[in-house]
């Protein structure tokens, strides 16, 4: 009988062995089966470069989430060079956040500008600056690499091309291809300005051609070397004027009836009291008297000749007069230096002339007088006055 029991208990055991195992069979398959269900599915796109400035949306590189909420930063592409997405991925089974992290490659692939004209007239013996001529920009960098390939030689007349190459750090390149035409210049010929800086002067002051005029630290300048354009100019300008009389009623309350003998003078007036003069005397004498057309600080509207009644006017008879020397010591007061000073005939390339004054404003004049010893533009900002050929 006992026998008979313990077989019994063994049976009993295996059934509830195997009822056990078949509860924790179908729990484990439940179990996975549920996992499966409701398991945390997060996968990220393969990314490519991104350009400057893009917007970059970090849920666009999501290929596949479920059950899982997520979060991510922003990302900033005004740089180049590598960025970081990182995703926090919370699974809504375990409530537990996993970190996944995306690199984005912000590049540069736009060319620098390059402006500049394609054709250029330069003449014989004229002092050129390559790179003034373009103007480059860039949308990312502020240094850019200039190569220039050619040369003009303009010690000789003929046609040259110049090609420029300006790359940025990306290495993105842009060209440009000038074609300089070097000729002789005559003396008459009409003169146009290329808008643009042209450079430094010897004490560092900027040399800017606009509007058809030279200027230097933002002074018209008119001299032998830095010419006006032909079309430049339409008559005195009014505060050439206005100083003017201001200075003529204070010369009048010291006895001196002042008048302009010569004001603003075109550019073909100027050819043709020029070529007058030539004709008379020869065009290496002329030059020191007289300027050629395009050259004559007439032609600016901020130059005069002063005549005083009672006295020769426009004439080296004038120097030394007292209306002369009133002018010398006082003409500063009202905005007007002597322009040719007496013994700098080798700075301005012009004799001594006592009644030439030029209109600069009280502040610069007043730099100018020094104290009673003229300084010359040319002095002044360090440059040169002649002809270049």
């Amino acid at each position: 009988m006992s026998k008979k029991k313990n077989r019994n208990k063994k049976k009993l055991l295996i059934i509830i062995l195997s009822i056990i195992v078949v509860i924790i069979t179908a729990a484990l398959i439940f179990l996975s089966i549920y996992y499966k269900k409701h398991k945390y599915v997060f996968k990220l796109n393969k990314t490519e470069d991104v350009v400057l400035n893009a917007e970059v949306k970090p849920e666009e590189y999501i290929k596949e989430i479920k059950n899982a909420k997520v979060k991510y930063n922003a990302v900033d592409t005004s740089t180049i060079g590598e960025k970081k997405i990182t995703y926090i991925v919370t699974d809504k089974l375990f409530k537990k956040d996993h970190k996944y992290t995306l690199k984005i490659n912000v590049i540069d692939n736009v060319a620098p500008v390059v402006e500049g004209k394609t054709n250029i007239t330069v003449y014989v013996d004229s002092k050129i600056d390559l790179k003034s001529y373009i103007k480059a920009t860039d949308n990312y960098d502020k240094e850019l690499k200039t190569e220039i390939n050619g040369d003009v030689d303009t010690s000789k007349k003929g046609t040259y091309k110049v090609e420029y190459t300006v790359t940025d750090l990306s290495g993105n390149a842009s060209k440009h291809t000038i074609t300089f035409t070097v000729k002789a210049k005559d003396i008459f010929e009409p003169i146009t300005l290329q808008s643009g800086v042209v450079g430094k002067t010897s004490k560092g002051y900027t040399i800017e051609n606009k509007n058809g005029a030279t200027f230097i630290d933002g002074v018209l300048i008119a001299n032998k070397t830095y010419p006006l354009s032909s079309g430049y100019g339409n008559g005195l300008t009014g505060a050439t004027k206005n100083a003017f009389e201001e200075m003529k009623a204070a010369a009048a309350l010291d006895g001196f009836s002042l008048r302009i003998g010569s004001g603003y003078r075109s550019y073909s007036t100027q050819k043709s009291i020029y070529k007058g003069y030539v004709n008379r005397d020869g065009q290496a004498k002329a030059d020191t008297y007289s300027a050629r057309p395009g050259h004559s600080e007439h032609q600016s509207g901020l130059a005069i000749d002063i005549c005083a009644a009672g006295y020769s006017c426009i004439t080296s008879a004038f120097n030394g007069t007292p209306p002369a020397n009133w002018l010398s010591e006082n003409a500063y007061k009202y905005g007007f230096i002597l322009r040719y000073p007496n013994g700098k005939s080798d700075i301005t390339g012009y004799k001594f002339e006592s009644w030439h004054y030029r209109y600069v404003g009280k502040e610069l004049a007043a730099k100018f007088y020094n104290g009673g010893n003229w300084t010359t533009m040319e002095e002044y900002y360090g440059i040169t006055s002649k002809y270049a050929n």
